[in-house]
């Protein structure tokens, strides 16, 4: 199975609308980085679930000039473990994440992270 992403940019992300989002899990993780992989299931997202703080985060400029490239959903048990991980360091690291050989930072496209479909929390990926 060929890895992909629901692609979007600043300028493409809608108020409202569901999309269907395909869910990864994680290979490894090395502490800051997760290697992920699609598991060919796909979950609903809403879009009219996002605040207009959500909305102006996920189309800014985060960081260094790193703007969205798409969305992809993870196991959300999963998410707070590696969250922990690497927050809890002395000095927090950027959580990130690798698919299909491209580095991305990650972050939960709601700031209050919403469970969707029991298990997941849907991440924007920045570049």
């Amino acid at each position: 199975m060929t890895p992909y992403i629901y692609p979007l940019s600043s300028s493409t992300v809608p108020k409202g609308g569901v999309i269907d989002v395909p869910c990864y899990e994680a290979q490894s993780f090395n502490g800051k980085t997760a290697l992920l992989h699609a598991t060919g299931a796909l979950i609903p997202f809403d879009f009219a679930t996002l605040t207009e703080r959500d909305f102006d985060l996920v189309t800014g400029e985060r960081g260094d000039e790193w703007t969205i490239q798409g969305v992809i959903a993870v196991d959300a048990d999963w998410l707070v473990g590696v969250m922990e991980v690497t927050t809890s360091a002395p000095v927090p690291k950027t959580l990130g994440a690798e698919i299909d050989e491209v580095w991305y930072y990650i972050t939960p496209m709601n700031t209050v992270p919403t469970v969707v479909a029991g298990q997941y929390v849907v991440l924007g990926l920045y570049r």
